[in-house]
């Protein structure tokens, strides 16, 4: 097999993992090969490989589901990184103060994803999913991770990335966007209301390194009849100080993780 056939089989894999993750039910080898545009044939031949690597469960009804092994590359990510371990009770304390929906974030080569959520004692729905790819622009956790990045890296996700409305408020100029990352970052919290889903507002703060650049973000998301620019702000305010606690811990791990090696 050439490396061109190689790197073609592994991305055809790729794609099978990456619809999969984002279904909350077993589905069959026809709807799964339809989501990927693969023949039955190639679908059935990756599926069935999973299987025996235990990375994809098959039910007695011949529908699968992720395994067992992707749980295990979780908790070693986790475990390697440690930016789970050191939120998770701060994650709990704005969760118990505001009430609402809490949202983890972790930012590596240039992208964002949900590492963690935990969900409001009061109803609350929402698209976000653990390990999905979070948008930079629309979302305050992604305006969050902006904020923190140096200019010159900001200027060049803007070049890059397309603003594209994700609802009738999502800001698409660049220019207001990069005044409000200016103000975000002085303040220590971003916001957005209703710019990436209907309904939905929420607050963010970043999670930074001893340099100032972004790790990652914490969110607070709440239905927007509920979380008015008083409340936002209150919650805000919280969130920075809050957040500000976790960029502590992570740099005196690596400073005593330094210190160790030398």
């Amino acid at each position: 097999m050439s490396e061109k056939n190689r790197v073609q089989v592994l991305q055809k894999a790729i794609a099978v993992l990456e619809d999969l993750s984002n279904r909350p039910e077993p589905v069959g080898l026809t709807e799964i090969a339809n989501a990927t545009k693969l023949s039955k044939t190639t679908a059935y031949r990756i599926l069935a490989t999973f299987v025996d690597s235990n990375i994809l469960i098959k039910d007695p009804y011949g529908r699968y589901q992720i395994g067992p092994a992707v749980v295990k590359w979780s908790a070693s990510y986790n475990k390697r990184s440690g930016l789970l371990e050191m939120s998770r009770d701060i994650l709990e304390i704005m969760r118990d103060y505001s009430g609402e929906t809490i949202h983890l974030f972790v930012f590596e080569s240039g992208r964002a994803y949900y590492l963690e959520k935990l969900e409001s004692p009061s109803p609350l729905l929402m698209r976000s999913k653990v390990g999905a790819e979070l948008p930079l622009y629309s979302t305050a956790g992604g305006k969050a991770i902006l904020s923190a990045l140096p200019a010159g890296q900001v200027e060049i996700y803007l070049e890059r990335t397309p603003l594209e409305s994700r609802t009738a408020n999502t800001i698409t100029d660049p220019k207001e966007l990069l005044n409000l990352l200016k103000i975000y970052k002085t303040r220590g919290y971003s916001e957005e209301n209703q710019e990436n889903e209907e309904g939905i507002r929420c607050v963010a703060a970043p999670i930074v390194d001893r340099n100032g650049f972004p790790l990652g973000a914490v969110s607070v998301s709440a239905p927007a009849y509920r979380f008015d620019d008083k409340q936002a702000a209150l919650v805000g305010r919280k969130l920075a100080q809050e957040t500000a606690k976790i960029s502590l811990r992570i740099n005196r791990r690596h400073l005593e993780t330094t210190k160790e090696g030398w």
